[in-house]
């Protein structure tokens, strides 16, 4: 046995299964021609009025609900700033201090033995676009036709000591997300998406170490892969302190780099909720 083990909290993205996004009345329909699902709103233009899907709040509750969450009568939305060319607006409209819901767990099972896994909390967003690199050339294109679909984010404790767990869990999860009918759970479309957070402690330690963050993986095979590379490494720990790592899924290799993003700013606050569906 290792002397050292994994420690892994998981973060879930799942897209609402809405007709119209979170902030405007544009589709939600997935496949349509490059940027047609796009309004002033989404895009970000100046003088724009967000607001909020009545469905989007209810699919959250109903979700927290079913994992022994406590809903939060009070929530905010929140400033996420960050630049990347899908952002159309250069920050994220999400929730950060005052989430939906809070606390709840989901059981699952390994090998014959029950695990408890914690859920932190449980927040509204809206997606961001999609990039799309051109491989015989050096140009990307952007599709903002996701930028503005709702988005529920699901963050576990960092209970997952391994690959098994991180992936069980996720299966577990998408599975209730399909029952309740909030999430179609589709990982080839990106409506199911995860970051893991990954660090490695000595067995037994209750201390934690500094994370990994894996990004924007759409595969359980992705996800039982890249949290196995860390801990099985088999090297000393590093004497000195390990920086925080974001990463992010490539395709011909096993991770690699990407920007990290500015602290949360100014908060959103006195929106009204509409009943679109």
């Amino acid at each position: 046995m290792s002397v050292f083990e994994a420690v892994i909290g998981l973060e879930v993205h799942a897209q609402l299964l809405t007709v119209s996004k979170i902030f405007c009345g544009c589709s939600t329909s997935f496949g349509l021609a490059p940027n047609t699902n796009t309004c002033p709103i989404c895009l970000g233009l100046p003088g724009v009025l967000p607001v909020l899907n009545r469905k989007a709040v209810d699919f959250g509750i109903r979700l927290g609900l079913a994992l022994g969450c406590v809903i939060q009568e009070r929530n905010v939305f929140a400033r996420k700033n960050y630049f990347y060319p899908d952002l159309p607006k250069g920050y994220q409209i999400t929730q950060y201090d005052n989430p939906l819901c809070a606390g709840g767990h989901l059981d699952i099972e390994v090998k014959g033995v029950m695990k408890r896994i914690g859920i932190r909390r449980i927040h509204m967003e809206e997606d961001a676009g999609k990039n799309i690199h051109d491989d015989s050339r050096p140009r990307s294109y952007i599709d903002f036709n996701r930028a503005g679909v709702p988005l529920l984010e699901i963050v576990t404790e960092p209970d997952i000591t391994t690959s098994e767990e991180a992936v069980t869990y996720l299966k577990e999860l998408r599975l209730v997300l399909m029952y309740l009918g909030v999430s179609d759970g589709n990982m080839e479309e990106g409506s199911f998406r995860c970051d893991a957070n990954v660090s490695v402690r000595t067995r037994g330690s209750g201390s934690m170490g500094t994370r990994t963050e894996l990004k924007n993986m759409n595969s359980f095979r992705n996800v039982q892969r890249i949290s196995l590379r860390r801990p099985s490494c088999g090297t000393p720990l590093p004497a000195g302190p390990v920086p925080c790592d974001p990463r992010r899924k490539a395709t011909t290799t096993a991770t690699s780099r990407i920007p990290t993003w500015s602290p949360w700013s100014s908060m959103l606050r006195g929106w009204t909720a509409s009943a679109r569906p």
